[in-house]
């Protein structure tokens, strides 16, 4: 019997009329820590990695040292690489007995059902970040991908080339079974959807500044006009001294001064008339 939203649990629960981001279940299996003290759980017969907080993870080893063959519940967010197809959890529960009103193998995914560019042909349940942890940057976080087979609703998609053929982006929140073999999540029931997409950080990017080695190779693509100009300008700047007309001044001789000025003094980029041809 599937368990209704209200008896699964979170990390963090806003108000009962708010939506969020989430992804959590609950596994039972077998608790493996190895040489190389990493944790895996083996789950009928299948093996996946996992990773805890310090505090959950000493009370493992020490669940680990006094059980020979220890076996225990876990409450686990879902974690898939996309760029290797491997599936992992993080735990945040630990516990002997299996928790009241909660199944084993059952999952609640709240997130936007979506294709993605690394994924093109597997559509996804994709958890954004509530929020930000203390000490994590806004330019470098991980958002959790979910791939679901089963769930018929039509998957966002959107196509830069013809925007106007994007499907609808929409907010869904489901009950999904885990399935060990073959390491899937199968959907079961559609709690709610919404196509107003609750608030979430959004990764920020930095500015690339321009690369000094790329602009010496821009440079070797001007015509002779163009290096005049460049080299003037980066006369009147200050960065180039010597001739760049007359006699014996040839194209060669303006794009080795105009390289090493570069080199010499990468804030001459800023001269540089990058728009010309």
């Amino acid at each position: 019997m599937v368990e209704s939203k209200k008896q699964l649990p979170s990390e963090k629960l806003p108000s009962e009329s708010t939506k969020f981001f989430q992804a959590i279940g609950l596994i039972y299996g077998q608790i493996i820590f190895d040489e190389q003290q990493k944790f895996t759980v083996s789950l009928e017969g299948e093996k996946f990695p996992f990773t805890c907080g310090q505090r959950l993870r000493q009370r493992l080893i020490k669940y680990l040292e006094t059980n020979p063959n220890p076996r225990a519940y876990l409450r686990v967010y879902p974690k898939f690489n996309i760029r290797t197809k491997q599936l992992g959890f993080k735990a945040i529960g630990f516990y002997t007995e299996q928790p009241k009103q909660t199944q084993v193998n059952q999952f609640l995914l709240a997130g936007v059902w979506q294709y993605i560019q690394p994924l093109p042909e597997l559509p996804v349940m994709t958890i954004y970040r509530n929020y930000l942890r203390p000490g994590e940057s806004p330019y470098n976080f991980r958002i959790n991908h979910v791939p679901v087979v089963g769930f018929k609703e039509q998957p966002y998609l959107y196509n830069s080339k013809s925007p106007e053929t994007a499907t609808t982006r929409k907010f869904y929140e489901l009950i999904v079974s885990f399935v060990p073999q073959p390491q899937e999540f199968q959907f079961l029931l559609l709690l709610d959807s919404t196509e107003k997409i609750p608030t979430y950080v959004k990764r920020k990017f930095k500015k690339k500044k321009p690369n000094s080695q790329s602009l010496a190779i821009f440079v070797t693509k001007m015509n002779f006009p163009v290096l005049q100009k460049t080299a003037s300008k980066l006369r009147e700047s200050g960065f180039l001294t010597g001739k760049i007309a007359g006699k014996g001044v040839t194209k060669e001789t303006l794009t080795a001064m105009i390289q090493d000025a570069l080199k010499s003094h990468p804030s001459a980029v800023k001269s540089l008339p990058l728009n010309s041809e």
